[in-house]
């Protein structure tokens, strides 16, 4: 059986419990070990028999069932592994690191309504634990609800407002809703933040392509709008600013350099801006 299989036939869950609780807990430690060994020597058949073999003599104590849960994860077997840890929790009741498991596995599952679940039960517990509410918002985005994700992007940046993947993923965001003006302020926060870090680059070419954008449209604006134009040429960045124009430091200086230079050249017509 490959890793990605299913459980065959034979090795199918069947919860319940019919032994003695010590004699359970005994046979338990000693299946575990085996799981163990089987699943080191990549004999994932075997492990999963043996994973099966345990869950059917019953899950009676929490610890075991979250090993049982790790090794089933092991083996890519999510929907057993979200039954045993599901019954850890069940057992001991809500425990962080239940929860945590809870939440990598239905996230590894692909299950976003547990993995919501799992996230939610975390920040009751812990209100500042960063990476639920990053699981929370990436199920968010997922599921298609922007609204959703942007609300957790916000409580992110409150939480840990130095992090630059907080405010690439805003960013991402409010350029995804054409809010340009707080997707460059976020992009650039990214920057300022991390300029090495593995964001830096994609913020940066985000920041390039909304300040050329927006300039075209300024140069054409300029080009119809006479009191506009003269506007631009008098104080650029103000002009910018009352027409709902946001443009980055670097944005700005070009506009700036544009105004001075290049508009008295061409007084009938834009042309196209693109950056070396």
């Amino acid at each position: 059986m490959s890793r990605h299989s299913s459980l065959p036939a034979h090795a199918q869950v069947v919860p319940g419990a019919t032994r003695p609780a010590r004699r359970v807990k005994t046979f338990a430690q000693r299946a575990l070990e085996r799981a163990e060994q089987s699943l080191a020597a990549r004999k994932y058949d075997e492990a999963a028999r043996v994973l099966a073999q345990i869950v059917a003599e019953g899950l009676t104590d929490a610890e075991c069932a979250l090993r049982v849960a790790g090794l089933y994860r092991e083996l890519r077997l999510w929907r057993q592994a979200l039954y045993a840890v599901e019954r850890a929790i069940a057992l001991q009741g809500a425990t962080f690191a239940a929860y945590e498991m809870l939440l990598a596995t239905a996230l590894e599952a692909g299950d976003r309504p547990r993995a919501l679940a799992a996230s939610h039960a975390l920040i009751k517990i812990a209100p500042r634990h960063i990476p639920a509410h990053s699981a929370q918002g990436a199920v968010y985005i997922q599921m298609g609800d922007v609204e959703a994700a942007m609300r957790v992007a916000n409580t992110l940046i409150r939480l840990d407002p130095d992090t630059a993947a907080h405010h690439f993923k805003k960013a991402l965001l409010c350029q995804h809703q054409g809010e340009v003006a707080l997707a460059v302020h976020e992009f650039s926060q990214t920057i300022r933040l991390d300029p090495d870090g593995p964001h830096a680059g994609a913020a940066r070419e985000a920041v390039e392509t909304l300040d050329v954008f927006q300039i075209n449209h300024i140069l054409t604006l300029a080009m119809e709008d006479v009191v506009f134009r003269a506007k631009l040429q008098r104080d650029p960045v103000e002009a910018v600013i009352e027409r709902g124009f946001a443009l980055s430091d670097n944005g700005g200086a070009i506009l700036t350099e544009l105004a001075q230079h290049a508009l008295p050249e061409f007084p009938h017509a834009a042309r196209p801006l693109f950056y070396n």
